[in-house]
């Protein structure tokens, strides 16, 4: 049942909250449906919509939700198996992801507004099927599979399946992201222990390696925008080990400016910086690359040593946690602590997982003396 009244209730801003409070930003509740407790969520939409799961008290009873901008908590329809997954959601709040079937059988399927699930066409011959990603004009991406045999497929925005270009000599393909201008990224596996390379799709559908123009290298693509742009990590030859790289549309994955040996680029922004990690000194920093390969590094909060940051949205913001708080951080790599007291309340850590270029944050809050629950920064 969702709710209509109360569903989000805030909880800040908090005092002393190094500036974010100072800046407005209020933590909300996104309350579960009626019979559960606890919330996490880690969907997030540009208009705002939410996507997670709910459990009862007593961990038992378990359902994937979508919340509405509203706060209205919409449970997640499934194929009558007792499994589903939400992978991603696009900026009109379309969900996609997998669920089973009473046999067990796993299927690409969409969600739509009211939480109805629609069970995408497996081409014919594959019974199994997994979504990854879905854009702006409702293409996914994924696989469908026959026994150990996997293929990277898009699906049409009527859920149509067409199987991407084979690299030739490959045993099995991923399709793991696609951006508004149909371009994919993903993997091909190939005979051989730990044999497998990061490829690209255009539009059409025709793919290219890109660890090396000509053949099949070691290398991961971790993120894709919408100028084509890709971020990951490529083995160099020439230093050894695996080093964070970008990749321009025409081209294949190249090494980042002073990184690491085992660094990696595990996110881009449309505007071409990326988030990832390399060593500086003799630490792991997590760090920018600006567009020009320049290096920022994410500091912590003042007071706190340790930090994971998460996302990173248009504007060069990031989130994630300092310590065990959540944190945003700004284009000069320092952060600030986000709101999350409540007065009567202990809190026993938080957390922000991504943030969209409306400057939304979703993550969780745990206190010692409540369930947990997913919430929204605004």
């Amino acid at each position: 049942m969702a709710l209509t009244v109360a569903a989000l209730l805030p909880l800040g801003p908090a005092e002393g909250a190094q500036g974010a409070a100072r800046a407005g930003l209020v933590m909300y509740e996104l309350q579960p449906p009626e019979g559960y407790s606890s919330t996490v969520a880690e969907l997030l939409s540009e208009a705002g919509h939410a996507v997670g799961s709910a459990r009862d008290a007593r961990g038992e009873k378990y359902v994937p939700v979508r919340w509405e901008p509203n706060g209205t908590a919409i449970p997640l329809s499934g194929l009558g198996g007792d499994w589903m997954w939400a992978k991603a959601i696009n900026d009109d709040g379309i969900i996609a992801g997998t669920a089973n079937t009473s046999d067990g059988k796993q299927h690409a399927v969409t969600w739509d507004a009211s939480g109805a699930a629609k069970r995408l066409q497996e081409p014919e011959g594959y019974p199994q099927s997994v979504v990854e990603d879905i854009n702006n004009q409702r293409v996914s991406v994924g696989t469908a599979s026959l026994y150990s045999t996997t293929w990277a497929v898009r699906w049409d925005r009527d859920g149509r399946p067409t199987f991407l270009e084979q690299p030739p000599n490959s045993v099995g393909s991923l399709a793991t992201r696609v951006n508004d201008s149909g371009e994919i990224i993903g993997s091909a596996r190939f005979l051989g222990a730990g044999n497998t390379s990061a490829v690209r799709w255009d539009a059409s559908g025709k793919v290219m390696y890109l660890g090396s123009s000509t053949f099949p290298s070691l290398a991961t693509a971790r993120d894709i925008n919408n100028r084509g742009t890709v971020a990951g990590d490529t083995y160099d030859s020439v230093a050894g080990g695996y080093r964070a790289a970008r990749a321009l549309r025409c081209c294949v994955l190249r090494v980042m400016p002073g990184a690491s040996d085992g660094s990696v680029a595990y996110e881009v922004n449309n505007r071409d910086v990326f988030l990832g990690a390399t060593k500086i000194g003799d630490r792991i920093e997590t760090v920018r690359w600006d567009n020009n390969g320049g290096t920022v590094v994410m500091k912590p909060v003042p007071g706190t040593s340790r930090r994971n940051v998460h996302a990173l949205n248009d504007a060069g913001l990031a989130v994630g946690t300092s310590d065990q708080r959540a944190a945003i951080w700004d284009v000069n790599g320092n952060a600030t602590l986000l709101p999350d007291e409540k007065p009567g309340r202990v809190l026993k850590n938080s957390m922000a997982q991504t943030i969209n270029n409306a400057g939304q944050i979703l993550g969780s809050a745990e206190y010692w003396d409540v369930p947990t629950r997913a919430v929204i920064w605004r």
